[in-house]
């Protein structure tokens, strides 16, 4: 049983991780990821998951400086040129929802685990930052809950519906451009992982439903 609990422990911190790779890149995050200290953090996470994940070509450190890697994701992610970081912007992919059905959904989500945006930070709900942070929240509150006894099976549920209705429905397509359109190697990397540890991570949800149900 701990060891499932320290398991599903890894799997905040790896959406935390990635919800930082996709951030403004700040000089804090920015040391600490370009050090072999954090390839090995990582990598340990990696190895404590409940469900493998292909990280065989792992996450380069950045290429560039910190002031070039700032100017860098501005012009990437900022500028438009079809690389933008909303899921909103990816609507023509997809036949279930349009821009508004995505915020209006995606703020249900928010409300019901009474999760509130920053003020101070002032981004938008679809934002690939800020979902990979709720889906870090739900992660969280699904291992607590495995630890203390209670019942984790609405966070699963939740973490589910979420991939399902959203990250997982706009992440390939945000990984196909930046494979095809961002020399960065750091980016690179970080999208092919977080694109193999969503659907890797919905497939173990699925499967744990199905076995609890």
């Amino acid at each position: 049983m701990m060891e499932t609990i320290m398991a599903n422990q890894s799997i905040p911190q790896i959406y935390l991780f990635l919800s930082k790779c996709f951030s403004y890149p700040k000089r804090e995050f920015y040391e600490a990821v370009g050090g072999a200290e954090a390839a090995e953090e990582l990598c340990a996470l990696i190895e404590g998951l409940p469900f493998e994940v292909d990280f065989f070509n792992g996450i380069p450190s950045p290429s560039l400086h910190q002031d070039e890697l700032e100017s860098e994701y501005i012009n990437t992610f900022d500028m438009g040129g079809g690389k933008t970081l909303y899921e909103s912007d990816y609507t023509g992919y997809r036949d279930d929802m349009c821009s508004r059905d995505i915020y209006e959904d995606i703020l249900r989500f928010y409300e019901h685990f009474d999760i509130k945006l920053s003020d101070k930070e002032k981004d938008y709900p679809d934002n690939l930052s800020v979902e990979l942070e709720f889906m870090a929240f739900l992660s969280k509150k699904e291992a607590d809950a495995l630890e203390f006894g209670k019942d984790a099976n609405p966070y699963r549920l939740a973490q589910r519906d979420f991939l399902e209705r959203h990250l997982n429905k706009w992440v390939d397509k945000l990984n196909e451009r930046i494979q095809k359109r961002i020399k960065e190697p750091f980016y690179k990397g970080a999208s092919a992982f977080m694109k193999e540890f969503l659907r890797n991570h919905l497939l173990h949800l699925k499967e744990v439903l199905k076995r609890l149900n």
